[in-house]
């Protein structure tokens, strides 16, 4: 079932601890470990393993724990760990469900967040899998400091371009962060429900693909928030190699291995 993009962002992030060791086997057992900031609506710790969630924080109520009430951050957090199984998650929770309602950040508590993923949370990688349709300063300085920092904000396009073809979503829309959009299941065209034109950084599959429910279930999901999650892990993944590469060169190896010709 696609899920529609809320008036909220959702984020994760990465960032790389060295791991020093011999170089051969043992540099394969013990792989440079990638931080992963998931800010959404929790993780599921049914669904996700325990050592591959570390200590976050719930920002729409601080009494409440990171558990996920809903089920689309543990939804992007497996696909990250699809890609770099090895990544450590950060929930950092903007969403809550509640009584049948999404209860969500103000802006300005959301910029705080993408802040303290880097400088508290130690994150290198920001994943957006929703936006704002307006462009609101305390969002966009945030991520512009995220730039500064050189942490990669990789955020979806949309899924409402059936319904509203010429909305832009931010963060996705500014030029220093990834905007992804999805690809039918097979590849060969642009899905119907995903945001396109000169904005939107790249393209990847978007449909069928295989997530975990709250309960750790399996299933499959439609939607670029879980595009801009397969493309977070495949950064998790390069910076796993190369912990050292420069977000610009970073950011080109993405764009290069999606690189969708319509």
């Amino acid at each position: 079932m696609r899920r529609k993009i809320i008036v909220i962002m959702t984020f994760a992030f990465i960032s790389s601890i060295c791991i020093s060791g011999c170089r051969g086997e043992q540099e394969k057992e013990n792989p440079t470990q990638i931080r992963v900031a998931v800010i959404d609506t929790g993780i599921s710790t049914k669904a996700i393993p325990e050592e591959n969630i570390s200590e976050g924080m719930n920002y729409v109520d601080t009494e409440l724990s990171t558990e996920d009430t809903y089920g689309h951050g543990t939804a992007v957090a497996s696909i990250i760990l699809s890609e770099a199984p090895n990544a450590q998650l950060v929930p950092l929770v903007s969403n809550v469900y509640e009584d049948g309602k999404i209860k969500q950040v103000e802006n300005d508590i959301l910029a705080e967040m993408i802040k303290d993923a880097i400088d508290i949370y130690d994150c290198q990688i920001i994943n957006l899998s929703a936006g704002l349709i307006l462009d609101k300063d305390s969002v966009r300085n945030a991520v512009g400091y995220a730039e500064e920092q050189g942490v990669l904000v990789v955020a979806s396009a949309g899924n409402d371009y059936e319904e509203n073809g010429a909305v832009k979503y931010y963060p996705a829309a500014y030029e220093n962060v990834l905007a992804v959009g999805s690809l039918v299941e097979n590849g060969d065209e642009i899905a119907s429900f995903s945001q396109r034109g000169d904005w939107v950084d790249t393209y990847i599959v978007g449909e069928e693909i295989p997530i975990k429910t709250l309960s750790g279930n399996e299933t499959t999901g439609d939607g670029t928030s879980y595009s801009a999650a397969k493309v977070t892990g495949m950064a998790a993944k390069e910076l796993e190699a190369d912990p050292t590469i420069s977000l610009s060169k970073l950011r080109e190896k993405l764009i290069q291995k999606n690189d969708w010709k319509g």
